[in-house]
């Protein structure tokens, strides 16, 4: 926090001082966020306000800052101020939206509450297109997450993944068009990626969706299926399981399926089928990590927003 504080002295032409808060004001809040953000107590221009450092790699939806921010004000009724090492472009425009006071260090000072916005020019952001990812995409992407080699040739892809050449190709197109990797070569392509796991992910990570393509159910768990939704997150997490059973499969592997419903939610297995084959990143018999964060990242509760992030976070 001191290159915070050096920040704000330096930007503001102000001394401030902060301190850790209370310890009995931490007691009462949720472990998720007492495991998130290093809390400090200070004051700007007189005025009270807790800094919230949030500690995580893994970028949050702005929402659930949102949330944060009234959880926290509920406890210490002070104006909350979100400070993160480093904010991409689409998060810092939804993020001021919502009108979040928030300090990026040699960056950016947006304290709506207190009447200071202060900017630096910003350099122009590479990572983020507004046409998400193609199915396709995405498989190409996580196979990369997935492995450690990073010159991955068109051809290891296409005997890999079992695409055609042509698809490959396409794909390829749409991931430099999204900035998320660079084509190598003329003759024998290959292509490479710049960032490390965690920042490739985080970039990626608005132009990804959920693999879900729709919800069935049944009264019983299909062949060729895979543990998914709550049912996977409580075998890599101690998070308990839903009272349905959930599992993934493929599209190919659901036009065969004969016994199943689109509307009685209450039949006990919730089948999940996917844009993709969740068998090429399993786990033994549970979908993948990163898959399954992004079927549950849109999910309210924050009990698993924290086992997901806690799970992303150990991948790298």
């Amino acid at each position: 926090m001191n290159h915070t504080v050096n920040y704000i002295n330096k930007e503001l032409g102000m001394s401030v001082e902060i301190t850790p808060v209370n310890q009995r004001c931490i007691h009462n809040l949720p472990t998720f966020l007492t495991s998130m953000y290093s809390l400090f107590s200070g004051k700007i221009h007189e005025q009270s306000v807790i800094f919230a450092r949030y500690m995580p790699e893994i970028v949050l939806a702005p929402s659930n800052y949102a949330k944060h921010e009234r959880m926290l004000r509920q406890v210490f009724n002070d104006p909350i101020i979100f400070v993160f090492n480093q904010i991409q472009s689409y998060n810092k425009k939804r993020i001021s939206a919502l009108g979040i006071n928030y300090i990026v260090p040699d960056s950016v000072i947006h304290l709506p509450e207190l009447f200071i916005i202060l900017s630096k020019t910003a350099k122009k952001d590479h990572g983020v297109i507004a046409k998400p990812l193609t199915p396709t995409a995405q498989t190409v992407l996580l196979y990369y997450l997935y492995n450690n080699k990073n010159d991955l040739s068109y051809k290891q892809l296409q005997e890999s993944l079992g695409m055609p050449y042509p698809t490959v190709c396409r794909t390829i197109e749409i991931l430099k068009a999204s900035n998320l990797c660079r084509v190598v070569g003329s003759r024998d392509k290959t292509i490479q990626f710049d960032v490390d796991k965690i920042e490739l992910f985080n970039r990626a990570l608005p132009l990804m969706k959920s693999p879900v393509k729709r919800v069935i159910y049944s009264e019983t768990v299909p062949n060729l299926s895979y543990k998914a939704g709550m049912t996977a997150l409580s075998e890599y997490t101690m998070i308990n399981p839903d009272v349905f059973e959930h599992v993934a499969m493929s599209y190919d592997e659901y036009k065969q399926l004969k016994d199943y419903s689109t509307e009685d939610n209450y039949l006990p297995i919730h089948i999940e089928v996917w844009d993709y084959d969740p068998s090429m990143f399993a786990q033994k018999d549970v979908v993948d990590v990163i898959s399954l964060y992004l079927s549950l990242k849109d999910n309210q509760d924050e009990r698993i927003h924290y086992e997901l992030n806690q799970i992303i976070q150990h991948l790298w």
